[in-house]
């Protein structure tokens, strides 16, 4: 069985950190995974400042308000690991992110990271307005995850399954302190926290 600690849109504030650590230290999952907007273009310090902060085994995409040179940057020579164009294994489990490059590789995982959610689920900002990418339900239907972990969309945090992949918005946008998820074989449970 694989358990992770899944959040999105820590913006890097203090009290949301704070609380994700605790939630870590508590649950003890196999990874915290970070879906993207870690800061609001922070510096390679402020990035590299967050992932240390978190205890164990840290995962991480940037999301649209990430530097990719600071991201990147704060990677190099820490303990958290980039997603981007790469799959991780954890407690027998792939977890990949999205390609750096629009025609870049997708790669088949059981766990698909991205910072915006699939176009038409979980995305939706108010009014009807859908922010999710149609390239990102594309994926979702090309490779079968049975897990995919988002946010950017801090109006609609929460669990829907699409197909036979469950989606979760994980975002800490409006108050809130992401997702547990569970893996076990073919099971996924997800709970907000």
């Amino acid at each position: 069985m694989a358990r992770f600690l899944a959040v999105a849109d820590l913006h890097g504030r203090d009290a949301t950190l704070q609380a994700v650590r605790k939630l870590a230290e508590v649950q003890a999952p196999d990874a915290v995974i970070l879906a993207g907007d870690l800061t609001s273009y922070g510096s390679t310090q402020e990035v590299r400042r967050i992932l240390d902060h978190l205890p164990g085994r840290v995962l991480a995409i940037p999301g649209n308000l990430d530097m990719t040179v600071a991201f990147d940057a704060a990677m190099e020579g820490g303990t958290a690991r980039s997603l981007l164009e790469g799959c991780v294994e954890v407690a027998g489990v792939r977890v990949a992110g999205p390609p750096r490059r629009r025609d870049g590789e997708w790669l088949p995982c059981e766990v698909l990271v991205v910072h915006e959610p699939p176009r038409g689920v979980l995305d939706d900002a108010g009014g009807g307005r859908h922010i999710g990418l149609v390239e990102h339900l594309d994926a979702v239907r090309r490779l079968r995850p049975l897990l995919l972990l988002c946010g950017h969309c801090h109006e609609s945090p929460g669990i829907e399954v699409l197909g036979g992949t469950t989606v979760v918005n994980c975002s800490a946008g409006r108050d809130g302190r992401g997702a547990l998820v569970e893996i076990d074989g073919g099971r996924v449970v997800a709970r907000m926290l």
